[in-house]
């Protein structure tokens, strides 16, 4: 039996405003466009799952209580 790949290649198609957005990211950060969408869907995913946990997704100011917070963006 063959085991599932580690990773697996998508195609998107984006807005030429949004793709123009996403390589200035890229390049300010020092990071590929690919890691920003990684990054980017993750962040969705999780606010999926919070979703379903009757939780929301917002900003808030440093001073705040924050009950989870995402880090690595």
């Amino acid at each position: 039996m063959s085991e599932k790949p580690t990773a697996v290649r998508k195609q998107l198609i984006i807005p030429s405003e949004m793709d123009e957005q996403l390589t200035s990211i890229a390049q300010s950060s020092g990071t590929t466009a690919s890691e920003i969408v990684r990054k980017a869907l993750t962040l969705y995913i999780t606010a999926v799952d919070k979703k379903r946990q009757g939780l929301k997704l917002g900003f808030a100011r440093p001073e705040q209580t924050l009950e989870t917070e995402v880090i690595g963006l």
